[in-house]
């Protein structure tokens, strides 16, 4: 990786001034930085790299970011790990930061402001910063005419970050340590995110969920069902039959009921602990309707399909 890092560095202020399209170095930031990124992430089905360097014109400043599919695919929305390239290319971060996009359409002014206050709101949920990152200020804009909004927005948004002279690169080795250190920080907010924070926030299905870390596995585990894209992939593989009941909602209620069904992590919510989910669409999930569904989560371990199965034939 940090060959690659160095090309990009070396070589983007020159490329900036040359035609955009087909460029190598959008190949680099695009495909080659992100497939070796990827090569060190242990669980491949829960993250996707991506990199930019414009749409359609050279940015002042490139990404390559991490995303975290329960959270978001898009560096416009949610929350992520990236690498941020100063516009003068003598250094580059790794930070937590935040999908500017969105936050910017949403409150429309102010929208600095707002994200630095969800930035502290996210690093008093981290605790205590693991050692190799810390709250420093990031910097992008190094001349004084760089007017770049998203520069200025992904400055405010910062979380946590670290570093990188390009006078004195990190060794590859180095590089991998601090990408799996940060992922475990997004972890880590990933599992806190999302929590009620007044009792009228629970929802319906919540309410056995007494203790507050109960409540947190539950809501971890209502994230990976209600994922669009994991969801739609579970259907594909495994049908629209309820695997307990057997309903099929387009026999029963016509094109209405096409493709309807729900899909159900089998991991026990007790053993949810925010890091090493397994997400394999054929093995990790099951297909129920939707009252099979609601049912499963009040057996004590609602991962077994045959459990519930039994309960239906014996009141049948």
């Amino acid at each position: 990786m940090k060959e690659l890092f160095q090309n990009l560095l070396s070589d983007y202020q020159e490329a900036y001034n040359q035609p955009f399209a087909e460029h190598p170095l959008g190949k680099l930031i695009s495909q080659a930085i992100p497939n070796a990124i990827s090569k060190i992430i242990t669980q491949k089905e829960r993250y996707i790299v991506k990199g930019s360097n414009g749409k359609g014109n050279w940015t002042a400043s490139p990404w390559i970011a991490i995303f975290d599919i329960l959270i978001t695919n898009t560096a416009q929305s949610g929350y992520y790990p990236v690498f941020l390239f100063r516009d003068d290319m003598s250094g580059f971060y790794l930070s937590l930061n935040q999908g500017v996009t969105d936050v910017k359409e949403r409150y429309k002014r102010e929208t600095k402001q707002v994200l630095k206050l969800k930035a502290e709101d996210f690093r008093a949920q981290i605790g205590m910063i693991p050692q190799n990152f810390s709250k420093i200020e990031i910097k992008l804009r190094t001349s004084k005419n760089s007017s770049s909004t998203y520069s200025q927005l992904y400055e405010a948004g910062n979380i946590v970050a670290k570093f990188y002279s390009a006078y004195d690169m990190p060794t590859d080795e180095q590089l991998q340590v601090d990408v799996k250190e940060i992922l475990k920080i997004y972890e880590l907010i990933t599992y806190n995110e999302g929590l009620p924070t007044t009792p009228a926030e629970k929802e319906n299905d919540e309410e056995s969920y007494k203790g507050f870390e109960e409540l947190r596995r539950f809501r971890f585990h209502k994230r990976i069902e209600r994922n669009i894209q994991l969801s739609k992939k579970v259907k594909e593989l495994q049908g629209y039959n309820c695997k307990v009941c057997n309903i099929n909602f387009e026999k029963k209620y016509g094109v209405l009921g096409r493709k309807f069904i729900e899909a159900h992590h089998l991991k026990p919510i007790h053993k949810l602990l925010g890091e090493k989910i397994e997400l394999d669409a054929k093995k990790d999930f099951t297909v129920l309707c939707s009252n099979c569904h609601s049912m499963i989560h009040k057996l004590d371990d609602p991962s077994d399909i045959e459990a519930l199965k039994k309960i239906l034939q014996n009141n049948n």
